[in-house]
């Protein structure tokens, strides 16, 4: 019973992947990873991890905050906000969110709001979540 556990642990595990959140040379000093994992409902399942990343308003003027975006492989349609990711005092941020995306670039930039539609800054970190 305790190995059979330990397989179906090892199994769920076994569907994340890891990958680089690579930053621009306006956050050069920033580090970050986007973990990701299909869920049984089709959807994907990411967490977003970035530490050193600068406060959004030294980036770009009149920004407060960095939105997380899923951008299609195929460009068919524009970059979706899939959420805010707030950095603390420490310069770390974490951000865990859904998307039905399956293979789709991760893009952060500096925002004047959580609630914005399309980037209206450059990315500051990039990433590709996809098999």
């Amino acid at each position: 019973m305790v190995a059979a556990f330990a397989l179906a642990a090892l199994a769920a595990c076994a569907g994340e992947k890891k990958s680089a959140l690579e930053p621009t040379s306006a956050v050069p000093a920033a580090e970050g990873q986007v973990r990701s994992e299909r869920t049984e409902e089709g959807n994907t399942k990411l967490e977003v991890e970035v530490k050193h990343l600068a406060p959004p308003a030294k980036v770009a003027p009149g920004a407060e905050v960095y939105i997380v975006w899923a951008q299609r492989d195929d460009k068919t349609a524009g970059p979706q906000n899939i959420g805010a990711l707030t950095v603390d005092k420490d310069r770390k941020g974490k951000l865990q969110t859904l998307t039905p995306l399956d293979r789709f670039e991760v893009l952060v930039t500096p925002e004047p709001s959580a609630n914005a539609t399309e980037p209206t800054n450059e990315p500051v970190m990039r990433s590709h979540v996809g098999p």
